[in-house]
């Protein structure tokens, strides 16, 4: 006998929000939630005496759990509506579609601004000195160091390292195809980090990353901001609830799977998947993975795509499973772990701290 949903009314989503560790939540801002399309309006059922009763959809505090999560990362309304989207809470197609677009727009424009701001820096015009201008900017944006620096997941020359950063800013941002040779494109893997893919097994299965290293050139048609803005543009409904799908293994359950590898083998960027680790801790690679999909439908990528999100789909059982070593006592577990060596010891050990750390759990983790 199905079990009816229960009815939620606003206490109960400021009690799931305090639970969750965010005190601070108040009615005042879930009715700003509300107002800017981030929460559901709840419906009025009835009366309690002469008190109207108003319910919220099933769903609505986890929802705005998560909203409170992803509120420590962004406060882009735009960008929050299309991540709660791809974690699959109910929004209109229309304004999700809307908001995507806004954010990829932004970002199109930001980058213009850059590019047109150092050309006037150098005196140099922004189109027919393009690749001086990004070859500039690489090279500063290689060079960073801090927090908002690019990461260096594998040592680089700085020169090759800023060539690299040019290559991917022509590539991935500006739509060209720069003639790359397979040295180069090989030290744009290096630099994006995925070049242990080339060599390194996970669990005995082959190396993921195949090919030459010059076929990144070809991502232009795929994953750069002018091929966003027309796969946004010219999507039909149905390819939007088939990359809402897609999105959502990559975003929230490829980055699972990275860590679990990392936990279990105690290193962080086996076979190049550290750099899938840390999607979920941005909510903006939501937008661009979605795109990301729609884009790959159009450019015949298809196949390609539907063989990596089928080999995560098995991952989820998988940590359901380990989560249960939560559950054990302390004294069963050293009776099972007993008849090991110190090897499956150790890595049990990592991943019950990576569950209890919440890293097995998709999205933010917390920074309160």
């Amino acid at each position: 006998m199905a079990v009816e949903p229960r009815l939620l009314q606003r206490d109960d989503l400021l009690r799931a929000a305090a639970s969750a560790g965010f005190s601070t939540m108040t009615a005042r801002k879930l009715e700003s939630f509300r107002s800017s399309g981030l929460m559901p309006h709840p419906v009025r059922v009835g009366n309690d005496g002469r008190r109207p009763v108003w319910v919220y959809p099933p769903d609505s505090d986890r929802q705005l759990v998560r909203l409170l999560g992803w509120r420590e990362r962004t406060v882009d309304v735009d960008v929050l509506r299309v991540v709660l989207w791809v974690e699959g809470f109910p929004f209109d197609l229309d304004a999700v579609r809307t908001s995507a677009t806004i954010v990829v727009d932004d970002l199109a424009h930001e980058l213009e601004q850059l590019l047109h701001a150092e050309a006037s820096r150098q005196g140099l015009d922004p189109v027919d000195d393009q690749d001086t201008v990004v070859g500039a900017v690489a090279a500063t944006m290689a060079a960073m160091r801090g927090k908002n620096a690019l990461p260096r997941p594998i040592r680089v020359p700085a020169g090759d390292r800023a060539a690299a950063v040019a290559h991917m800013l022509q590539i991935f941002a500006l739509g060209t195809r720069p003639d790359v040779t397979e040295d180069e494109a090989e030290t744009i893997e290096k630099v994006l980090g995925v070049s242990p893919g080339r060599r390194q097994r996970v669990e005995g299965a082959e190396p993921w990353l195949t090919g030459p290293a010059s076929l990144v050139v070809g991502a232009a048609d795929v994953v750069s901001l002018p091929r966003m803005t027309e796969a946004l543009a010219e999507a039909t409904d149905a390819e939007w609830e088939e990359a809402r799908e897609v999105a959502t293994a990559l975003f929230l359950q490829l980055p699972v799977v990275a860590r679990a590898v990392a936990a279990h083998t105690g290193k962080k960027n086996l076979a190049g998947f550290g750099v899938f680790a840390v999607l979920d801790s941005e909510p903006l690679f939501a937008v661009l993975l979605l795109t990301f999909a729609l884009g790959a439908r159009r450019a015949d990528w298809t196949g390609n795509v539907e063989d990596l999100t089928d080999s995560l789909t098995p991952w989820t059982s998988l940590i359901a499973e380990m989560k249960q070593v939560l559950e054990m006592p302390q004294p069963v577990l050293e009776h099972n772990l007993a008849g090991h060596g110190p090897e499956m010891q150790a890595s049990t050990e990592r991943i019950i701290q990576a569950l209890m750390d919440d890293e097995l759990d998709p999205g933010p983790r917390s920074d309160r």
